[in-house]
């Protein structure tokens, strides 16, 4: 699918890339002899180019990603109805009557949203202080450095060593989007936080997780980050619930969650054993809101 040149932004490592009218980017390397961009280099030249049309192929993969999405849902609803009505006592044509009804009452729309939400490696996240990046393989050393200090998070081995930074991103899934929390000015990784989806047993809701290293505490940055990823997480990914806990000692943490709109929904005592005692947890909820 043919789109329209937009504008042009440099990326961190300093090349040029194309923003397209649907909200997708190409980049526009200009890499002689390989690659003969050399209008990419001036000014005059970038404007030269908006306007001009380009074949975006992530367009024409969305598609393709929608109608197998589609095809899925449609497939597991109506094998679903099927075994309901038997459960029910209806005999093979009223189960089939169940299984055909299933198809034109089925809720496409989360379905599709959830489809063409960014993967682990899609677009950046914005906030006043802060951008939130997809995290990458070579996070792991800063990860290890900030993670590997004994206060800093809940579920935390420590002391954290050499190799789990890497076994732990190497174990992310589709389910898993997680974030690095950067300086917008170096760069510089912060933290990580992350929404972690439920999986079939309890679809559209999500468990939100952040920590920040020490250095960066007190800043409302936690606050922050928060916020982005519930806004991502109803938004994009169509989630209908958030849920979230913190140590029952950690006062800071239970503020953050209060402020973003979360909601306690109950205490379980000696939830989880952590750097040698039992810790309880403290369970919140946020929902999503129907206009």
């Amino acid at each position: 699918m043919r789109q329209k040149i937009t504008g042009f932004h440099l990326d961190s490592e300093g090349h040029w890339v194309a923003d397209l009218e649907c909200g997708h980017r190409q980049h526009m390397r200009h890499d002689p002899p390989w690659t003969m961009r050399p209008w990419i280099l001036t000014e005059e030249g970038r404007r030269s180019r908006l306007g001009v049309e380009l074949e975006c192929k992530r367009c024409d993969e969305a598609g393709r990603v929608v109608a197998e999405a589609v095809r899925e849902a449609l497939k597991t609803a109506s094998l679903q109805a099927y075994e309901d009505g038997g459960l029910s006592g209806l005999c093979a044509e009223g189960r089939w009557e169940l299984a055909v009804d299933a198809l034109g009452t089925t809720d496409l729309l989360p379905v599709i949203r959830r489809a063409l939400a960014p993967s682990p490696r899609g677009r950046a996240i914005e906030t006043p202080r802060m951008i939130l990046r997809p995290i990458r393989p070579e996070d792991a050393s800063a990860v290890q450095r900030l993670a590997g200090e004994r206060e800093v998070a809940a579920g935390i081995p420590h002391p954290f060593e050499d190799g789990m930074a890497e076994a732990w991103l190497a174990s992310l899934n589709a389910r898993a989007h997680v974030f690095a929390l950067c300086r917008p000015d170096s760069g510089e990784l912060m933290g990580v936080a992350g929404l972690m989806e439920a999986g079939e047993e309890r679809p559209h809701t999500a468990e939100l997780s952040y920590w920040l290293g020490r250095a960066h505490w007190g800043q409302g940055l936690g606050t922050e980050a928060a916020q982005a990823l519930v806004r991502y997480g109803f938004e994009t990914l169509g989630l209908e619930s958030i849920h979230a806990n913190c140590f029952s000692r950690n006062p800071g943490a239970r503020r953050v969650l209060e402020k973003v709109g979360f909601r306690h929904m109950g205490h379980k005592p000696r939830a989880l054993r952590h750097l040698g005692q039992d810790e309880d947890l403290e369970l919140f909820i946020l929902e999503r809101r129907h206009e």
